[in-house]
């Protein structure tokens, strides 16, 4: 079979990027003929990565004036598209079969999303969630979930070395974000997040916030020193500033830009006490598998896809979060700070507890990469060619809708 893969490219420091890394060349593996369109990570010239081509985008953002074009002159039997379903646009490639594998992070399933994967040839999620979901609106999916390379993401023998290296206390319960902050308000819940640990803060002083993300200070997103300033956390930057004199430690800004390597980010998980993200909504949750993999217990909120992914760890009940209607017009939720906090201290408690980061990464090699692709891609892709074969070629795009 031969898929044209539309997402970031696979060198890009992105979660999509990430699962197009893992998955595209082991789907080669399996044997089908694999060329991506790389809507962000590309412009200007076909590359060739690994055996695999490489399009670039066009003048839309998410590829879709290219992404017809790309696939028919590929040849592809399918279009694979990874990425939020609701902003492709299938009749711009009327000549391929269209295969959303895509994120559902609001309930119930958005009409915005609804309307555009209703028209497609077949729907692939990547949650329990969002396979709900689907079924609830009375459309079809099949499910095959994110994974992680476990041989990169695993736990370290000796964290305080691990600690050492990166220059962080030695002595401090140390919890930490991997979060883009992106909009405002945040979809991570970056403010509720950060309060709660400042609440922690209060009643403990022997602990460390580690920040993945901007500082967006000149970023479309939230101006966190102001906001820390507000909070009176005295922060840093990675390598700029003593670990042990502040609050509040933020990744490196400029290596945050070019892209940090999974060697790095596999300290980081491991170096960390607990992994917050107790997000308004996640379609998957790619550093609450990471961090889970590396035996770094998380907290959660207990709903989307959050709730199946806390393999060891707690969770934020729903009871204590309120609703939010977001521009999709659906609901996701943001945690009230307390109930954060209270999870907080509860992982602080628990903190040489062995048994939670030896049951984190248990539970999180069902999601190995090798194994997401074995018990899921390949059947699934085996299915897609055998009903390929007893498909008509197409000759416009309306034959192909499935209800």
């Amino acid at each position: 079979m031969r898929i044209n893969w539309l997402s970031n490219a696979p060198w890009a420091r992105t979660g999509y990027g990430n699962q197009t890394l893992l998955f595209a060349p082991r789907i080669r593996e399996l044997g089908h003929d694999v060329a991506m369109t790389a809507f962000y990570g590309l412009e200007g010239s076909v590359l060739d990565w690994n055996g695999m081509r490489v399009y670039p985008r066009g003048y839309d953002a998410y590829g879709g004036d290219v992404m017809g074009a790309h696939s028919a002159h590929f040849e592809a039997d399918v279009l694979i598209s990874l990425i939020d379903a609701w902003v492709v646009e299938p009749s711009m490639a009327p000549r391929t079969r269209w295969i959303p594998w895509f994120p559902i992070d609001h309930e119930p399933l958005p009409r915005a999303v609804a309307g555009k994967v209703s028209r497609a040839w077949r729907r692939i999620v990547f949650s329990k969630f969002g396979e709900r979901m689907m079924l609830d609106a009375g459309l079809s999916c099949d499910y095959v979930p994110h994974g992680v390379d476990t041989a990169q993401f695993k736990p370290m023998s000796d964290r305080q070395a691990v600690r050492a290296e990166l220059g962080w206390p030695l002595d401090k319960f140390v919890v930490g974000m991997v979060a883009a902050n992106k909009g405002n308000p945040s979809r991570k819940s970056l403010t509720q997040n950060i309060a709660a640990f400042a609440a922690l803060r209060e009643k403990r002083d022997d602990v460390m916030l580690y920040l993945h993300t901007t500082a967006g200070e000149q970023q479309a997103g939230i101006n966190l020193p102001e906001y820390l300033n507000a909070l009176d956390l005295k922060f840093g930057y990675m390598g700029q500033c003593n670990a042990n004199d502040v609050d509040v430690l933020f990744c490196d800004q400029y290596t945050s830009l070019i892209g940090f390597s999974e060697a790095y980010m596999a300290a980081v998980y491991n170096a960390m006490d607990v992994h917050l993200l107790v997000s308004m909504g996640e379609g998957f949750g790619i550093p609450i598998l990471e961090a889970q993999a590396c035996g770094c217990p998380v907290i959660v909120g207990d709903w989307t896809s959050m709730s199946e992914l806390c393999f060891s760890g707690y969770t934020v009940a729903k009871s204590d979060a309120v609703r939010y209607w977001t521009p999709l017009a659906a609901w996701q939720w943001i945690a009230r700070e307390p109930a954060i906090t209270e999870r907080l201290v509860d992982m602080y408690e628990q903190r040489s507890n062995i048994n939670m980061r030896t049951a984190a990464r248990v539970a999180a090699m069902a999601y190995d990469a090798d194994a997401v692709t074995e018990k899921y891609w390949k059947p699934l892709l085996d299915c897609y060619q055998g009903e390929l074969a007893a498909e008509p070629k197409i000759v416009d795009f309306d034959q192909v809708v499935r209800a």
